[in-house]
């Protein structure tokens, strides 16, 4: 099938994007010493790296049609040459920078699926931006051990006024 152009548009400039990711990835995966961070990280370079291998099929003509939401769940296992152990930056700037870069993955995953013509691209787009939240979810929880939250808590009062005027804004 030949895709349209916004199709394959933002397939194709979202590919380098996805490129400088995995680098850092990897990056980030030989630098990282907590187990449980460097499992999640290296989960992440794996649905990327499929990501990568899903969106250049799905470029092929002669292929297109014929990928689906299954191709999304066959990740392969990664042998990463880690040349050095250190970047300079701590575990918690590390989990901190994951946790960012994979929320913006997730999002540019949907809002170029909601622009996507053809429904299989589509719906490929909405689940890897679906597995891209799921992995943000991971470090979220990750980022409750490891780093200080630093949001304030709102109070009982506060959240009850809140709450009342959007009740009465609303008439409910």
């Amino acid at each position: 099938m030949i895709l349209k152009m916004i199709d394959l548009s933002l397939m194709a400039e979202h590919l380098p994007v996805h490129k400088a990711e995995l680098d850092k990835l990897e990056t980030y995966i030989c630098s990282i010493q907590d187990s449980e961070i460097k499992q999640v990280a290296t989960e992440q370079y794996m649905i990327m790296q499929n990501h990568v291998k899903v969106m250049i099929a799905l470029m092929n003509p002669s292929q297109n049609e014929f990928i689906g939401l299954n191709d999304l769940h066959k990740w392969e296992p990664v042998q990463l040459n880690c040349h050095q152990n250190s970047l300079g930056m701590s575990q918690e700037n590390i989990l901190t920078e994951l946790k960012t870069s994979t929320e913006t993955m997730a999002n540019k995953n949907f809002n170029s699926a909601l622009r996507m013509k053809a429904e299989n691209v589509r719906n490929i787009h909405i689940h890897m931006a679906l597995q891209q939240t799921m992995l943000l979810n991971r470090y979220i929880a990750l980022m409750d051990r490891f780093v200080k939250d630093t949001a304030p808590e709102s109070s009982g009062d506060k959240q009850r006024e809140t709450f009342q005027t959007f009740k009465n804004m609303f008439n409910l």
